[in-house]
């Protein structure tokens, strides 16, 4: 069975135990997918969820494996263990978006460690990373495109000036598209590799 684990250093681990165990508890399908969001990584919800908590130790039990909470004055502990590899980056993944999410106030991380010592490709959630490098790459074209547009009217005096300027933003606008193209090829590499494991 694949395993992971994460050590969140904070002094109100036991709050978030219970509201993260809570929250899993009120949902009748599992973690909500936020309208905002999209479905879960995957494109798949748990069907079955089931939470039991006290103040310093938990348990959420999905389709898909267990996770074992523990708090400490000092830290939150989360152990998963899931029935294949597939799994368990789904648990890291909706673990680590609702405790980002809920402790955003007190900038909460979380850093998945499997039992070799390695650190899991799902401690940023997969999708989160492909919308922002989608995103930054749609914004630097969008910027470029804009400028290029607005740049042609007022740098057209002299005439070489203008010319010159459209040249650079043109480069501009090439190097941006090969940076998104090799940050969605880096991207889909991590991923099948991460899938390998």
């Amino acid at each position: 069975m694949p395993t992971a684990e994460a050590h969140i250093t904070t002094d109100r681990a036991s709050r978030y135990l219970v509201q993260l165990c809570r929250h899993a508890s009120q949902m009748g399908h599992g973690f909500p997918s936020h309208a905002n969001r999209g479905p879960h990584i995957g494109g798949e919800r748990p069907k079955n969820v089931e939470a039991k908590w006290s103040e310093t130790d938990g348990t959420i039990s999905l389709d898909w494996g267990t996770c074992t909470l523990r708090a400490t004055p000092k830290e939150l502990t989360l152990h998963v263990e899931a029935v294949d590899e597939d799994g368990l980056q789904r648990i890291q993944a909706l673990l680590t978006r609702n405790i980002t999410r809920i402790g955003r106030r007190d900038n909460l991380t979380v850093e998945w460690r499997h039992p070799d010592g390695t650190t899991s490709a799902s401690s940023v959630p997969l999708r989160r990373r492909r919308h922002t490098a989608v995103a930054l790459t749609s914004a630097a074209v969008l910027a470029v495109a804009v400028h290029m547009g607005l740049g042609a009217g007022v740098l057209t005096v002299p005439h070489w000036a203008g010319l010159g300027a459209d040249a650079v933003l043109a480069m501009i606008l090439a190097m941006v598209l090969a940076k998104g193209a090799l940050v969605a090829i880096h991207l889909r590499r991590r991923r099948t590799s991460s899938r390998a494991r």
